[in-house]
């Protein structure tokens, strides 16, 4: 069966800020909630799907991971307790004369007509699949998960690469492959799942790995484009010119330079900059500058 994409079942683009996936969730949820639709099995799937969405992308990191591997491999990777652990969705439907959107899940995926009352979230959370076509078993203590540190250069992460990290254990180092999405930036973090170590009896832990990008002397970023420059005499800018210009991969480009051009002029390349979540393509901008000979 496909899996829901969670940006269309909350109706906002890929790059949708915090705020605006908030407003989304707080329409939907109102519009789709139990209690403005009594008997409607229809209205508590959505709900489930709504809050499921917005659990998944309010949440920076599993935001970043859902992007990373699609639906599919998401909702493979995450069990229905992973992706609502932390689900804190406030208590702003109250303000509409409505349950709270944590109280009225944990009445539709147990469900039993009242709100069930839990010391442990994560027990309540667990206890929101009972009768949701899933067998409740025990699961087996998570040993800790690890933090690594990475350093890729700037091309590395510009354009993506598969690095490994390793750490150590008693019986020597733990190499664990990683892979660098395109446009990775500095404090990123990637979560490696289940490759951590493990204590005896437990299942592993994840490894975290934080992104360190080294500077580059030719490019730096600005959202999805990239910046370089190009230096030229007075006399290639009086007289204009078609130098090339070396991309961050690939061959080199002819830029066209007209006559009259200043120092501190840019020109764009389209499609020349960082892949975007959605398939488009950022620019490379070229700022003109003197060169130290004339």
């Amino acid at each position: 069966m496909a899996q829901a994409d969670y940006y269309a079942v909350l109706g906002v683009i890929r790059g949708a800020s915090a705020e605006e996936l908030k407003r989304a969730y707080r329409r939907l949820a109102v519009q789709w909630h139990p209690d403005r639709n009594p008997g409607s099995k229809l209205a508590e799937e959505r709900f489930k799907t709504i809050a499921e969405a917005y659990a998944v992308l309010s949440n920076p990191s599993r935001r970043r991971q859902y992007d990373l591997l699609g639906p599919v491999k998401f909702k493979n990777e995450y069990s229905h307790e992973e992706i609502f652990q932390g689900f804190e969705p406030g208590d702003f439907l109250k303000f509409f004369g409505l349950a709270d959107a944590r109280d009225t899940l944990s009445r539709i995926f147990s469900g039993q007509a009242a709100p069930v009352e839990q010391e442990d979230p994560r027990a309540r959370i667990s206890d929101f699949f009972d009768g949701f076509g899933q067998k409740k078993t025990r699961r087996d203590q998570r040993s800790p998960d690890i933090a690594v540190p990475l350093l890729v250069s700037f091309k590395e992460a510009a354009l993506g690469a598969d690095k490994f990290v390793a750490y150590n254990i008693p019986g020597g180092a733990v190499k664990v492959p990683v892979s660098v999405p395109p446009g990775a930036q500095s404090g990123q973090r990637l979560v490696v799942r289940a490759r951590g170590p493990a204590r005896p009896g437990d299942r592993p832990g994840d490894v975290v790995v934080t992104l360190t990008v080294s500077p580059d002397p030719d490019f730096s970023r600005r959202g999805f484009d990239l910046l370089t420059s190009l230096e030229l005499n007075e006399g290639q800018m009086a007289d204009g010119c078609r130098p090339l210009v070396q991309p961050l991969s690939g061959q080199a480009l002819r830029l066209t330079i007209p006559p009259g051009t200043r120092a501190g002029a840019n020109f764009k390349i389209p499609g020349y900059g960082l892949k975007k979540p959605d398939g488009g393509q950022g620019d490379l901008l070229v700022k003109i500058k003197k060169s130290a000979d004339g």
